[in-house]
């Protein structure tokens, strides 16, 4: 799930208000490439009864490809941590400033949108497409990326970011646990998908999302296969930035499947009863 911290719509205390509310006994705050909002949200959930898990949604890359890397139950003061976040700001902020100057090439106010900005620690896409929208050039997020940002579109910049190799190591240097996010996502063929889990896997990574927000269930079974054929456990994710989008609502996640056991264990031994984000 995602806070203010990162591009989500809610603070970490909101988030969690709206998880409790929601049946949900364990969670975990994973905004991207920061943990801004943890102690916010550990605090508030403290005071609901709610569970929290240290987390992060880490950038990194494999065969020209970003693929994201969600942390968990890791240190979030250990210095391969720091180390992690501060090398993808630098990145961020760097790809922020490359984007803006293709779109005032394309016609676009770039500039004006990212000086919107100023101030966040931590930029991404999102907010950036939040603020063409806030300055009228397109209607929506949706159509921000359709139109400017996208692959192929005029402010679309790969960023290199860090390798899964380099990622997983430094989540386990803090003590984490690493979770492959949203594998049916990547535009990838079957092979390549397969490919991809097998090596993250072998570089130490522990489980894979079998359950993510607005999955249906010819999907979840795809993420259960690729899970158990490489030897990972299951993780379950909304990905909610937005809790008024059903799809990624917390609370509403299909359960995961008994065939795999759950990244979760570590942390709620028992797996009846406990609804997890």
């Amino acid at each position: 799930m995602h806070s203010t911290a990162s591009d989500g719509v809610l603070s970490p205390a909101a988030l969690a208000t709206i998880v409790h509310a929601a049946g949900v006994r364990l969670c975990a705050l994973t905004d991207h490439d920061t943990t801004a909002g943890l102690a916010e949200m550990t605090e508030a959930a403290a005071a609901l009864g709610l569970a929290t898990i240290p987390g992060i949604e880490l950038s990194a890359a494999w065969q020209g490809r970003d693929i994201h890397i969600v942390g968990l139950g890791f240190d979030p003061t250990h210095a391969s941590i720091r180390s992690a976040i501060a090398l993808r700001g630098a990145l961020r902020h760097a790809r922020m400033q490359t984007i803006a100057g293709r779109l005032d090439r394309a016609g676009a106010p770039g500039t004006a949108a990212l000086n919107r900005l100023a101030g966040l620690a931590n930029p991404t896409r999102t907010h950036l497409a939040r603020a063409l929208v806030d300055l009228g050039v397109v209607v929506d997020l949706p159509a921000a990326f359709s139109r400017w940002l996208g692959r192929g579109r005029p402010g679309h910049v790969a960023t290199e970011w860090p390798s899964i190799e380099a990622t997983v190591t430094a989540l386990q240097e803090a003590g984490g646990t690493a979770v492959l996010a949203h594998p049916l996502r990547y535009m990838l063929s079957a092979g390549q998908r397969r490919t991809l889990v097998k090596h993250f896997h072998a570089v130490g990574g522990t489980a894979l999302e079998v359950v993510t927000g607005g999955a249906a269930g010819h999907q979840i079974e795809a993420g259960l296969g690729l899970a158990l054929r490489a030897g990972l456990e299951g993780s379950s994710g909304s990905d909610c930035h937005d809790p008024a989008l059903p799809w990624h609502r917390p609370g509403r996640l299909a359960t995961l499947p008994q065939a795999v056991i759950p990244v979760w264990h570590r942390w709620a031994p028992t797996r009846d009863g406990t609804r997890e984000q």
